[in-house]
């Protein structure tokens, strides 16, 4: 059962990382002007603009392009992290990890909180879920001790 639950939390991961990595590679090549979808593709480049532009802080001097490349690197992130567990690696979830810093580092590079807050506790709260359902199973007993 705890590993049905690892699995499906780590199907959230993945599929969350693999939107955040479609949606950046559309709107960083909406801003490159390699291909003009428009629609909102065209919306969240000038809405990012507005929003960077109005910031009262921006603490890594992000333009619109490196902090859509900043979103990029949390998708692959997550998305690997997500595999890891999968596969039980260890780096699996320190890269899980790494993708909650990278969340949490946006609110504090801003210096805002917006309903995305929201977003972040339960992806924390899911890592801590995952932690202890992808752990050892301490139902079955240790091979050594079993000898």
């Amino acid at each position: 059962m705890k590993r049905a639950l690892a699995l499906l939390i780590c199907a959230i991961f993945l599929v969350t990382g693999l939107i955040r990595l479609g949606v950046s590679v559309v709107v960083i090549g909406e801003l490159q002007g390699w291909w003009m979808f428009g629609g909102e593709a065209a919306q969240a480049v000038a809405e990012t603009h507005n929003f960077i532009e109005q910031a009262t802080a921006n603490l890594a001097g992000f333009n619109a392009l490196s902090y859509f490349a900043f979103l990029l690197f949390m998708g692959a992130v997550v998305s690997l992290g997500a595999l890891g567990q999968i596969l039980r690696k260890r780096w699996g979830l320190a890269l899980i990890g790494v993708y909650l810093a990278s969340h949490a580092f946006l609110f504090a590079n801003f210096m805002t909180i917006n309903p995305k807050v929201g977003l972040l506790a339960l992806a924390a709260v899911l890592a801590g879920v995952l932690t202890w359902a992808n752990g050892p199973d301490r139902t079955k007993p240790n091979r050594l001790q079993a000898t």
